[in-house]
């Protein structure tokens, strides 16, 4: 469902959205998108809120009146003391995330950029709204990041091992029985699917100043659709 939200988006940023709905809620399409998120937030966490009905399960009694100090001690003391491996699980995620937050908001933006330096041609610079012409470019590419996404989502899994794989005992037919025995030796668990999406991302990161196209570097983009 992620995947198509950021589908339907990325598509929705292709448009000249200010030639479709003209100028009277922002003359550039950087204030139109700007809206579209925030109704479309507004509406989805309203349904939300309108459709889930919460259950409290504890009681205010019960509620704690510690100081904010104090709360802060718990919650670094009870970072420190994780188990080992959800602890690296969790220092993973966060140098990663360092590298990820910055593609997630400045790869439209790079992406246009890249298009306008090396493949626009000349009367495209002179654009009344460039950054809505770069935002729209980066969003293309973004598009096809986000259709390798949904893919992967259905994909990968029939892929990478299951962790449950160990509790059962597989039968295939006897015709192919020989073929899945041979390929499951070869099947990666979640760890190392993890590990070369890890990979592949910073590979991707370090040949980033080396697209002088716009199609490098949306292949870039694309193939960064199999991290996310």
């Amino acid at each position: 469902m992620v995947s198509v939200g950021h589908l339907a988006g990325y598509a929705i940023g292709t448009l000249d959205l200010v030639q479709l709905f003209g100028t009277s809620f922002g003359d550039t399409q950087f204030k139109k998108l700007t809206l579209f998120a925030a109704f479309s937030l507004l509406f989805t966490v309203g349904v939300t809120s309108w459709a889930v009905t919460e259950r409290v399960l504890v009681s205010r009694d019960d509620e704690s009146q510690d100081g904010l100090v104090k709360i802060i001690r718990q919650i670094f003391r009870a970072t420190m003391e994780l188990p080992p491996r959800i602890q690296a699980i969790c220092w993973v995620q966060f140098w990663s995330w360092i590298g990820w937050f910055p593609f997630l908001f400045y790869s439209t933006t790079w992406v246009g950029e890249t298009y306008f330096r090396y493949d626009a041609p000349l009367n495209a610079k002179e654009s009344t709204d460039a950054l809505g012409d770069i935002g729209r470019m980066g969003s293309k590419a973004l598009v096809v990041s986000s259709v390798i996404t949904f893919l992967s989502a259905f994909l990968l899994p029939l892929v990478v091992k299951s962790p449950e794989a160990k509790k059962f005992t597989q039968r295939p037919p006897r015709e192919i029985a020989q073929l899945v025995t041979k390929l499951s030796r070869y099947q990666p668990d979640l760890l190392t699917a993890w590990i070369c999406g890890h990979l592949m991302f910073s590979g991707a990161m370090i040949l980033a100043p080396f697209a002088h196209s716009f199609k490098f570097a949306t292949t870039l983009v694309a193939f960064c659709g199999l991290y996310a």
